[in-house]
């Protein structure tokens, strides 16, 4: 299954993280990427851009990612996701989704 990137619109991809069928715990976080070909989205606070995770109403191990607004050509991608923190400063590559990216739903 592919999940879909909206380009200029609000919809998020939303991913509850586990290790071992057991959800994450993301309070130490400091940082998480999403690399899509050649072009690499990074957050750096939990609360804002493009990334967001650890928020009040959110699952403990979700991340949601709002893609719309970025730049990134349109196609098919494996989306690697890597996951930083104190303890793993060069990261933790949780994994990758497989991700289509579409410029212009109104006129597919």
């Amino acid at each position: 299954m592919s999940e879909i990137v909206y380009l200029t619109h609000d919809n998020t991809i939303d991913l509850l993280l586990k290790a071992d069928g057991v959800v994450q715990d993301l309070s130490s976080v400091t940082k998480i990427t999403a690399t899509f070909g050649a072009t690499t989205i990074t957050s750096t606070d939990k609360a804002a851009g493009a990334i967001k995770w650890d928020q009040a109403g959110y699952d403990t191990g979700e991340i949601r990612l709002d893609l719309g607004g970025e730049t990134i050509p349109a196609t098919a991608y494996q989306v690697y996701i890597v996951i930083y923190d104190s303890a793993h400063t060069d990261g933790v590559v949780w994994g990758w989704i497989h991700v289509q990216v579409k410029a212009d739903v109104e006129n597919e």
